[in-house]
Order: structure tokens, then sequence, then C-alpha cells
């Protein structure tokens, strides 16, 4: 007796049994409104091209990921990628560098020499057939032991120098004598009165002068500006250098009016009358005059009144 069509088991699916005719045997795929129930999308598709569909695509994707990594800049992203151009650049500057240390090695070598003859090394004890290059070494065998010997003129020069300098240039009793007068017609910087007057005994190199607020303070003389800045003990400050050695400083200003390089002109507009700096917080000009170095006292040059002084 046969067995019933119902207790018949099911055959597990293999590539074996997937025959040409079953490749071929076409499927109705529908796709329609849930609710008017209007078919909206309606093909009919093999196994055999849906297989062939899928390669396809596959075969489009390997494409695609093969051109992004080949001609686009996704691939620097990708781990033993690099750019091509940040390779030439590494070599480009390792080959400058290269360049670098050898150009500084010979600079080395020819301040090596040229202190030598400095020295005072003897270049005529040297074969004549040799020729040295001076980017390079001196050979061991054309160096001796330098021993230099000083001269009874030499000795006496450096104590006398010596004995000049071993003392503060500005201490007490060692201020020079106020260098005779070379520029005339010095522009008085800020009219006002003077409240510290020039006591280079105390340190105090200059004359400190007050007046109404926000008044204007003019360049002495003719110069060239050469610092304009701000610093904490001095607030905003600013340095003209004149003809004939002169130097002129204006200190404490509120704001300034040049900067470093600009050439003035003798009463010209340089500052506006400030505190900056300043430990007393009171406005006023602290203005140094000074001649080939030395410290001189600015009422000697123009006309200056003390604070008692109606």
């Amino acid at each position: 007796m046969s067995e019933a069509p119902q207790d018949r088991k099911p055959r597990k699916f293999s590539l074996r049994n997937i025959s040409l005719r079953k490749l071929n045997h076409k499927y109705d795929f529908l796709m329609s409104h849930d609710e008017t129930g209007r078919p909206m999308l309606n093909f009919r598709l093999n196994l055999l091209n849906l297989i062939l569909v899928i390669l396809g695509l596959a075969l489009l994707l390997v494409v695609v990921t093969c051109y992004i990594i080949a001609f686009t800049p996704l691939r620097e992203y990708i781990p033993g990628y690099t750019d091509t151009q940040l390779n030439r650049e590494v070599y480009e500057l390792t080959l400058r560098t290269d360049s670098l240390s050898r150009e500084m090695e010979k600079k080395d070598i020819y301040f090596q020499n040229l202190k030598r003859i400095v020295e005072g090394y003897d270049f005529a004890a040297d074969s004549a057939q040799v020729s040295y290059n001076i980017y390079e070494p001196l050979p061991l065998g054309a160096t001796d032991t330098i021993r230099l010997h000083k001269s009874r003129q030499d000795s006496i020069l450096r104590a006398e120098y010596e004995a000049q300098n071993q003392f503060d240039l500005y201490g007490e009793g060692l201020v020079p004598a106020r260098p005779a007068l070379t520029v005339k017609n010095f522009f008085v910087p800020l009219m006002g009165k003077v409240t510290n007057g020039f006591n280079p005994d105390a340190s105090h190199y200059g004359v400190d002068i007050i007046s109404d607020g926000n008044q204007i303070i003019n360049a002495t003389f003719e110069g060239t500006v050469v610092f304009s800045s701000w610093s904490m003990d001095n607030g905003y400050c600013l340095g003209i250098q004149h003809p004939d050695g002169y130097f002129s400083t204006y200190k404490h200003n509120a704001t300034l009016l040049k900067r470093e390089g600009d050439y003035v002109k003798a009463g010209e507009a340089i500052a506006i009358l400030g505190e900056s700096g300043d430990s007393e917080q009171t406005e006023h000009l602290h203005f140094e005059l000074w001649h080939n170095g030395i410290p001189v006292n600015p009422a000697e040059y123009m006309t200056l009144y003390p604070l008692n002084q109606n």
C-alpha cells in the first residue's frame, strides 16, 4: 500500500536538484496597494535571471570599489596607501636638510681655520706643494700647539683699562663732566613744573615734569625713533636718537604716537602725558637726555621751571 501524499517528507535543497528546466521556470512578482488592492508593480523573473542580476551587482560593486581606491583621494584612508605628493615633499625636505648640514659643516671648518689664522698659526712652515681647502680641516701634521705670549705693552694696556673700569660708571663722584654743547635749540618736551630734578647719585638720570592732563609730549630735537614699547617699570616708553650723539627718552606716557623707525622733527608730537608704569600713579613725564652714552642734566640744555617757582 502506497503512502499518502501528505505523509511524504520534503526533500532537502541541493544544487543537484536544480535542473535547467527549473532555472527557466518563471515566477510572477506582484506588488499591490494594501487597501485598494490595485497592482503597483508586476514583473516576471526566473531563477536564472535572478542569479545573473546578483552577479552583475556584485561585479559593479567590485569595479566601483577599485575605482575609488585607484583614482580618488579616499585611498589615503586605507592602511598601506599614502599620498605620492607627500612622499615627494618628504624626499625634497630630506635633500634640503642634507645640503644644509653639509653647509654648516663647511662653515664650522672655515671658522676653525680662521681662528687658527687669528691665533697666529705660522702657515709658512707648511709645505708649499700642498694646497689646503678652507672647507676642509687642516691635516694633523700641519697643526702645532699654539702658545700666545703677552708683550709688555699689552700687559700695561690691560692694567690701565681694568683700573679705569673697576668701579661703577655712575658711582658717587664718577659722573663725567658735561660735554661741550654740539647741538643747540633743544625743544622743551612738556610745558610744566619739575618735581624731581637730575640726580645721578640717586640713580635718577632725568627730570620728572608734571602738567595738566591729556597734554601732548613733543620731541626735544629731530631724530629717529629707535624704540617704542611698553614695560612694567616705565610704562609706555619712547626713545629717539638725535644727531651728534644725543639720545632722549620719554617714560610713563598714556599712549605713543610714533613707532620704531619713524623720523621726527623738533617739537613734533610723539606721545600723550600719562601715568603708565608709575608706582605713585601720578601723571608726569620722566625725561632723560644722554650724550655719547653719558646722562646729562636736561635743565642745562633747555628752560625748565621747578615746582616751587611761580
